[in-house]
């Protein structure tokens, strides 16, 4: 009894974190657009080179903090999905697309093994691919040179389950990273370097479209990350 009291004062502070973070979210876009709005007008008629300097890094400042409050307000109340019939393929294909130019500029090889038969899942296919993105870019940013994404369709004798695994060669995770791997805004890298929403926003939208996201930190020898998700019915 005590530890689901526990469990239960937990999961409501859990929602009024969410909750002060989706307000405060709110109400700090408001005046972040107007900066950002009056640094671009400025910047229409201003002919001195250092001016102009100054108010394009307001300007990129300014969407920068707007990216990261839009990742918060996602993490703490994401759209509601709207679940369809779905292959995996075409949940993988536009990851693929997005993420490849950065690859190629960090001379990462990103691969892709489809699965030997199709698998459809049901899900809200924009969640999904937006999570399988933002792990992938993770991947990318801590890959020694090869990024590799595969699909296995559901074990004939376990859970009904399409499990997409991204797995990078970097040099893994290390313990204190992992248990703090879903805290928004914790990175493991230096300053500057990334804001600390990609795992937690990628494993909100997965949860809530009822699939779950698994790290397997393999110190040494790269992390790989498993993102279950729910078969369709058959059509």
């Amino acid at each position: 009894m005590a530890e689901q009291v526990d469990a239960d004062v937990i999961a409501a502070r859990l929602e009024a974190l969410r909750e002060f973070a989706y307000g405060a979210g709110h109400e700090i876009n408001n005046p972040l657009a107007n900066i950002a709005a009056r640094a671009q007008a400025l910047l229409i008629d201003e002919t001195d080179p250092e001016r102009r300097r100054r108010l394009a890094t307001i300007v990129d400042q300014a969407f920068r903090a707007r990216d990261m409050i839009g990742g918060l307000m996602v993490y703490a109340r994401p759209p509601k999905p709207m679940p369809a019939r779905v292959a995996v393929d075409a949940v993988l294909t536009p990851v693929l697309d997005a993420v490849r130019p950065l690859a190629d500029g960090k001379g990462v090889r990103l691969e892709y093994s489809p699965p030997p038969e199709p698998c459809h899942v049901e899900v809200d296919a924009a969640h999904v691919t937006e999570s399988i993105r933002l792990i992938t870019v993770n991947a990318v940013e801590a890959a020694a040179g090869r990024v590799t994404l595969r699909v296995a369709g559901p074990s004939p004798t376990g859970a009904a389950a399409c499990v997409v695994t991204v797995t990078d060669d970097g040099p893994g995770m290390a313990p204190d990273l992992l248990q703090r791997a879903f805290d928004p805004f914790y990175s493991g890298r230096e300053a500057g370097r990334g804001i600390g929403l990609g795992l937690p926003k990628a494993w909100r939208l997965v949860s809530i479209n009822r699939g779950t996201v698994e790290i397997d930190p393999r110190p040494g020898r790269g992390t790989s990350v498993a993102i279950s998700l729910p078969v369709a019915p058959a059509a």
